[in-house]
């Protein structure tokens, strides 16, 4: 029996919105990966599997101990927790703490089997991580985003679980970080289930499970084999579309025909019943075997009709799924001029050599380093958010920065309001185009940002980003993170096309062979 599987789960927001109908799945595969596009609900059934949630319908059953990796996408809700809240292993240290005081419980002494040289276990993983002067106590916001997402990984693998459910787990890592993780994948005994974009990360899967707004597809298969099963599937349904909208016209001719013929037979009638040539009785005769002729050719014609459009609608629905989205840019003036002038900077976290650069406006950057060497800090440091330590840096463009938790949108505002509000020169008609080149059609511009997935606020900031001020140089900590397969590939091309400059920060080195960067720059 599967140690977790659910039964006609569904789930609907507190708004009416529903994300998952009737899904019925369990988890058999060792390592299985649950793919699918950015909002249909991935998050959610990790969140309805781990009993974070609460389904509409149906249930779930887990027969072992459950670990979850959840994404963090506020950094403001790190601000007043220690690494230890964040970690979940507060309750190990307190326990820890009661029994040195001499006040403890047969409770705390059973948490602590297996794990009393804990805090040593902990520190020696800061001390991997080339983290130092950082406590179990100190405020999470110290770490980046890359040393405080991996010590939270080594924290699930660290405690015994049967089952762990990893929600983008590689993102904010660096090489190292992606290669730790998946040795960790490797060794671990028990189940996972991995929600993931990365394609390095998705190899390692025995058994896929797509998500669509369809339903739950499942594939026993890894993923290589899973995107040649797909790319079948949609050469199927765009030959299957184009047999269908053949056989509507061929129907439709079919149907012409039909009326001209009957014009055809009433008008002779009409002019034999005048001639007097035929009985009258004859005559009515004839036009009622052509009426009830006419009748049923028109019943079964429309019944025809009606399983065509049926079929059509089906597979449009099913195309809908894997419809191309793509992302605009606005292209500056590209006439080259100098953008920043970093003149012997030193930074207030990370690296501490100084940093002696000079770049144009047009020049297309990956910034690289390994987790803490201080990329997300010197993104900040140009836009004047933290100050330098030391030196000077001359700002001759205006910036405009995109962070990895989507700090500039704001999530009071509905999608369309967002655009709006930063890109004051669009009218609504242009600002639902754009949006629906992401997908976001119709109703969906009105949802509150709230509502949003990890991945389509990345997407709503990539508009609000490319689509505000075209003089702007643009600073990109990490775009690519939440995005789906699909968008990744989309971002990727157009930043290649981009004619505008822009320093981008990313471990994935996929999405940065096909922007194609004329420049690299690290620390």
């Amino acid at each position: 029996m599967p140690k977790l599987q659910a039964a006609n789960l569904s789930y609907q927001h507190a708004n009416g919105g529903q994300v998952l109908n009737n899904i019925s799945v369990s988890l058999n595969a060792k390592t299985t990966a649950l793919v699918g596009r950015n909002g249909v609900g991935k998050s959610v059934l990790a969140s309805l599997l781990c009993n974070r949630l609460i389904p509409s319908s149906g249930n779930v059953v887990c027969n072992g101990q459950l670990g979850f990796y959840e994404q963090l996408v506020d950094s403001h809700s790190l601000k007043n927790k220690t690494i230890i809240d964040v970690l979940g292993l507060n309750h190990y240290f307190k326990a820890l703490q009661q029994i040195n005081n001499g006040h403890f419980t047969e409770h705390e002494l059973n948490l602590l089997d297996g794990f009393w040289d804990l805090p040593e276990r902990f520190y020696a993983e800061l001390t991997r991580l080339g983290i130092y002067g950082i406590n179990a106590n100190s405020c999470a916001t110290a770490l980046s985003g890359g040393q405080l997402s991996q010590l939270r990984l080594w924290a699930l693998f660290t405690i015994h679980h049967d089952i762990l459910i990893l929600d983008e787990p590689s993102n904010h890592l660096d090489k190292q970080g992606k290669s730790w993780l998946l040795n960790h994948i490797e060794q671990f005994t028990g189940q996972l289930l991995l929600i993931s974009h990365d394609r390095e990360i998705l190899q390692v899967a025995d058994e896929i499970w797509e998500l669509t707004s369809m339903g739950l597809s499942v594939f026993g298969t890894g993923f290589s084999d899973f995107v040649t099963q797909k790319n079948y599937q949609l050469a199927a349904l765009e030959n299957k579309l184009s047999h269908t909208t053949k056989e509507q016209n061929k129907l439709l001719l079919e149907q012409q025909r039909s009326k001209q013929k009957a014009a055809k037979r009433a008008a002779k009638g009409v002019v034999t019943r005048k001639s007097g040539s035929q009985p009258k009785v004859l005559m009515d005769a004839k036009k009622d075997k052509a009426s009830a002729n006419l009748s049923s050719q028109n019943k079964n014609t429309a019944k025809r009709e009606e399983l065509l459009n049926s079929n059509k609608k089906h597979i449009v629905n099913q195309l809908e799924q894997i419809k191309q989205q793509q992302f605009y840019f606005n292209n500056p003036d590209t006439k080259q001029r100098n953008a920043l002038n970093l003149e012997n900077v030193i930074l207030q976290y990370g690296s501490q050599t100084p940093i002696n650069l000079q770049i144009f406006n047009n020049e297309k950057i990956h910034l690289i380093g390994a987790n803490g060497a201080g990329k997300s800090t010197l993104l900040k440091t140009l836009t004047g958010e933290l100050k330098v330590r030391a030196g000077h840096i001359h700002r001759n463009s205006p910036l405009l920065y995109l962070d990895q938790y989507f700090s500039l949108i704001k999530a009071e505002l509905t999608l369309l309001d967002n655009l709006k509000y930063y890109c004051k020169t669009l009218d609504e008609s242009t600002a639902r185009t754009l949006l629906a080149s992401l997908g976001f059609r119709k109703h969906d511009v009105f949802k509150q940002v709230t509502h949003l997935s990890g991945g389509e606020k990345m997407k709503l900031a990539m508009c609000i980003v490319s689509n505000t001020e075209s003089t702007a140089f643009l600073l990109l900590d990490e775009p690519d993170n939440h995005l789906d397969l699909e968008s990744k590939q989309l971002l990727a091309q157009s930043l290649q096309n981009f004619k505008g400059g822009f320093i981008l920060v990313s471990h994935d080195k996929y999405f940065v062979e096909s922007i194609a960067c004329n420049r690299q720059i690290g620390l």
